[in-house]
C-alpha cells in the first residue's frame, strides 16, 4: 500500500510526460475546426434546475444499476456523460445533455463514440480488459456496431465538451454524428510559469483553460459546476477503483504496474474500505491519486458534490455519499 501511495504521489510528472505532446500537436491539428468555445455553454437551456448528474464510467454505473434508476427518478436538472459512459447511457434511454472528452489517444477514444473503422477486434486489448463498459469486453464488434447507430441517432441532439487535445479521429466522428463541439484547453501546467504550455495553448487558440483533475470523469464535474453553473451535483460511476475481487490483470494500469514493477507489482494496489456500502474496493496509484484531487478540488468547489455512485474510493468531508433517489429528491447531507 505505502508503495501505491509513492508512486501515486509522482503522477503529475508522469501524467503530463505522456499526454502533453500528444495533446498539443493535436490542438494545432484542430485550429481549423474550432467554431464554439465551451463558455457558450453556459448560455444554452441544458435540464431544469441548478442540479445535475455526471455520469463517469466506473463498473458501480452497471453493478448498481445507476442508468436505470436515473432514468425511472424521472430526473428533470442537466445530465453530462464522460465519453466512456456514453454508450451505457444510451443503451438505457438516457441522453446526455452533454459529453465531455479529453484523452488525446489516437485510436482508443474513438470507440466510446463507434468507431465506423472497426471491422476486426485490434490486436490492442483494452477494451477487452477494462472495466468500464461491459458490453465492449464480451462482443467488441457487435458492441461497436450498436453503439455506431445510437450516436447517429441521438447526436444532433448532444453536446460535446471536447478538449483541444482530442485526437482528430473523436473530432470527425463527433461532426460526422451531427454533435455540436464546444471546445476548451486542458491545463498542461501552471499558467502562471515562465514557458507555461497552458499559456502557450491560450495564445494560440484563445480558448480557456480547464483543471481537469487529471482524468475524464473529474473534468466533466468542473464542466458541469465551473461552467454550466450547477450548484448542486450528483455523481455516477465514479469509483476511483475496481468492485471487490477484480483480478489485477483486469485493472486499467495492470500493464505499466507489471512493466514498472515486475513480479512486484501487487505492492502497488492500495484497499480501501468503503463505510457507505461496507466494502473493500481495490484501486491503483493512478486511480487513488485521481481521487486525492478530486477531494481537494471538492472543497474550493462553488457547489455541492454527492457521490451516489454507491461504490469506489470517492468520498470524504467534501463529497459524502447518498443513494441517487435521495440526491434527485433533494436530500444527501446527514
Amino acid at each position: 500500500m505505502e508503495l501505491g501511495r509513492r508512486i501515486a504521489s509522482r503522477l503529475t510528472e508522469a501524467t503530463f510526460e505522456r499526454v502533453a505532446a500528444v495533446g498539443l500537436a493535436n490542438a494545432e491539428r484542430n485550429q481549423r475546426v474550432i467554431r464554439h468555445s465551451i463558455l457558450e455553454l453556459a448560455e444554452a437551456s441544458l435540464g431544469e434546475g441548478n442540479s445535475a448528474v455526471v455520469v463517469a464510467a466506473g463498473p458501480s454505473l452497471h453493478r448498481r444499476r445507476s442508468l436505470e434508476r436515473l432514468k425511472a427518478s424521472a430526473f428533470t436538472g442537466t445530465i453530462v456523460a464522460v465519453d466512456g459512459a456514453l454508450g451505457a447511457c444510451l443503451r438505457h434511454g438516457v441522453t446526455p445533455h452533454v459529453v465531455v472528452t479529453v484523452d488525446p489517444h489516437a485510436e482508443r477514444i474513438v470507440r466510446w463514440f463507434g468507431d465506423p473503422m472497426l471491422v476486426a477486434p485490434p490486436r490492442d486489448d483494452y477494451f477487452r480488459r477494462q472495466e468500464m463498459d461491459p458490453a465492449h469486453a464480451h462482443d467488441e464488434i457487435m458492441a461497436n456496431r450498436v453503439l455506431i447507430e445510437l450516436v447517429d441517432r441521438c447526436g444532433p441532439g448532444m453536446k460535446v465538451a471536447i478538449a483541444t487535445s482530442a485526437a482528430p479521429a473523436v473530432v470527425d466522428r463527433c461532426e460526422k454524428a451531427g454533435m455540436t463541439l464546444y471546445w476548451w484547453n486542458p491545463m498542461y501546467d501552471d499558467y502562471d510559469r515562465p514557458g507555461s504550455l497552458s499559456r502557450r495553448l491560450h495564445a494560440m487558440n484563445g480558448l480557456p483553460c480547464l483543471n481537469g483533475g487529471g482524468n475524464v470523469g473529474t473534468a466533466a464535474w468542473v464542466v458541469t459546476h465551473a461552467v454550466l453553473g450547477k450548484t448542486r451535483v450528483g455523481l455516477l460511476g465514479m469509483d476511483f477503483g475496481y468492485v471487490p475481487g477484480t483480478p489485477y490483470a483486469r485493472t486499467q494500469y495492470y500493464p505499466e504496474l507489471r512493466e514498472l514493477l515486475g513480479d512486484g507489482f501487487a505492492e502497488a494496489f492500495i484497499h480501501v474500505e468503503n463505510p457507505f456500502v461496507s466494502e473493500t474496493w481495490l484501486t491503483d496509484p493512478a486511480y487513488y491519486w485521481f481521487r486525492d484531487v478530486f477531494l481537494e478540488m471538492a472543497g474550493a468547489a462553488g457547489c455541492e458534490t454527492f457521490n451516489c455512485t454507491e461504490g469506489g474510493i470517492l468520498f470524504g468531508a467534501n463529497v459524502p455519499m447518498a443513494a441517487l433517489e435521495t440526491f434527485v429528491a433533494g436530500g444527501g447531507r446527514p
